[in-house]
């Protein structure tokens, strides 16, 4: 199962900002129970990501659950505990002015997108500093395999029915994939003391190859949503939305 918690705050002095994931990601820590507490720290693959963006005015703050068990604890957390965000090194109290949360299944998600029509071209939109580290190095410009590779790890590691790594897809899916256009710019992640370089923006792919093909790239991209991509994705960083293109603008 695969949960979205979108929380909106108060924010009337204009405090928070999306470097401060790594400090919502220590409110969560504080109320989930110490053996779960545990568990998250001595796994490497987390099975939530989070983000924090403003909208209309209101600041958002975005948890997602990539399994039943986090679902469910997270949900008590969020859904019937929270209801102010303490972020106690910097002496700051965020009231909560609404909650949502909305649950799909993986059987869902996949009939939604592998068996569903899809375009050849996406807009992958990087809300929050997305990176990934490739030979001791953070990336700087979206890196498709590394994208790819990412994506299927995290799906396959929390469905629990379904699985999609196949080797000769996945090169198919590199082969085949092409970056027609891109509007980013680099930028840092502020962790703590550490500065993380990493990119913001879009870009926009277009794949060949089978009809197949652009299905399971919806499908991933879709569920990337949920995931984040890239490091740090517990942290705030990696948020993803994505949009099908239909037509291109002529110039």
């Amino acid at each position: 199962m695969l949960s979205k918690f979108e929380i909106a705050l108060k924010d009337s002095e204009n405090d928070i900002n999306r470097n401060m994931g790594s400090l919502f990601h220590g409110v969560l820590m504080e109320m989930v129970s110490r053996d779960y507490g545990d568990y998250l720290h001595e796994n490497h693959l987390k099975p939530f990501s989070q983000s924090i963006f403003k909208r209309d005015d209101e600041f958002k703050w975005i948890v997602n659950c990539l399994d039943r068990e986090s679902s469910e604890i997270f949900n008590d957390i969020l859904m019937n505990r929270l209801d102010k965000v303490e972020i106690k090194s910097k002496n700051k109290t965020f009231e909560v002015i609404s909650k949502n949360m909305q649950t799909i299944t993986y059987k869902n998600l996949i009939d939604s997108t592998y068996f569903s029509d899809s375009a050849r071209i996406f807009k992958v939109n990087f809300l929050s500093p997305t990176s990934f580290k490739i030979d001791e190095k953070y990336t700087l410009f979206p890196n498709i395999e590394a994208i790819y590779k990412n994506l299927i790890r995290k799906f396959d590691s929390f469905s629990t029915e379904f699985s999609i790594y196949d080797e000769d897809m996945l090169e198919s899916l590199i082969d085949n994939t092409e970056i027609i256009g891109y509007n980013l710019r680099s930028t840092v992640y502020h962790l703590e003391s550490i500065k993380i370089p990493s990119y913001i923006g879009n870009i926009c792919i277009k794949i060949h190859g089978t009809q197949q093909m652009t299905q399971i790239v919806k499908l991933l991209l879709t569920f990337a949503e949920y995931s984040g991509t890239g490091i740090k994705t517990a942290l705030g960083m990696g948020a993803v939305k994505t949009d099908e293109v239909r037509k291109i603008a002529k110039k």
